[in-house]
């Protein structure tokens, strides 16, 4: 019979075989060292170097499980309770993840991942909203109606011909980025001729548009 491994204080790492791929990668060496830190806190130097021992023995006992061939969260686990048992070894006290300058600037460059992640993402949704609002601008009905309604604010719109008519009607449909581009013109020439007309010249007089009766 072989010699059984002997119960450690905290709870130990149980495999999990045959259990559903998730569908995001998981780094196991962080869940390992996460954990480790988890169990640790609270623990004196000569805790944690019994738990180092009943870790190491665990990594030997597995070194021929094929299932934990390619795993790292045992090793993982094994290289962060000697760390922590190191660390106690020097400081003393017990061990507190919140004064262990490895986690915190761990945790610091997590944060800034994950702001420059969110950053990525507002500025890729920003992009998205201006696609679909520039697609829904040029929408052939909404062209047809902004030109013709632009059309009636110059005064252009009773005298048109037939063919010219046509034409407008058209447009939105054969070259939407053309039609988009008439509007902004004729929308641009009527407020530059309503501004002109509202300026009075330097005599006093109208500049444009007035009635020299």
């Amino acid at each position: 019979m072989s010699t059984p491994v002997p119960r450690s204080r905290r709870r130990s790492r149980i495999p999990a075989p045959g259990a559903a791929a998730p569908r995001q990668p998981v780094d196991r060496a962080k869940i390992g060292r996460s954990s480790v830190r988890r169990r640790a806190t609270g623990m004196t130097a000569t805790e944690a170097a019994a738990d180092l021992e009943d870790a190491q023995l665990q990594q030997h006992l597995d070194r021929d499980r094929e299932d934990l061939a390619d795993d790292e969260r045992g090793p993982a686990e094994v290289g962060e309770w000697e760390r922590i048992a190191q660390l106690l070894a020097t400081t003393g006290g017990t061990y507190d993840p919140k004064a262990d300058a490895v986690v915190q600037d761990e945790l610091a460059a997590e944060a800034e991942r994950e702001r420059e992640k969110q950053l990525e993402d507002d500025k890729r949704r920003q992009e998205e909203e201006a696609e679909a609002a520039r697609r829904a601008a040029l929408a052939p009905d909404v062209l047809r109606h902004a030109l013709l309604r632009t059309l009636a604010r110059t005064s252009l719109l009773d005298s048109l011909s037939e063919d010219e008519q046509a034409a407008v009607n058209r447009l939105p449909d054969s070259d939407p980025a053309a039609a988009l581009a008439v509007y902004a013109l004729l929308a641009r020439a009527h407020e530059a001729g309503a501004s002109e007309r509202r300026e009075p010249r330097r005599d006093g007089r109208p500049s444009i548009g007035g009635n020299s009766q």
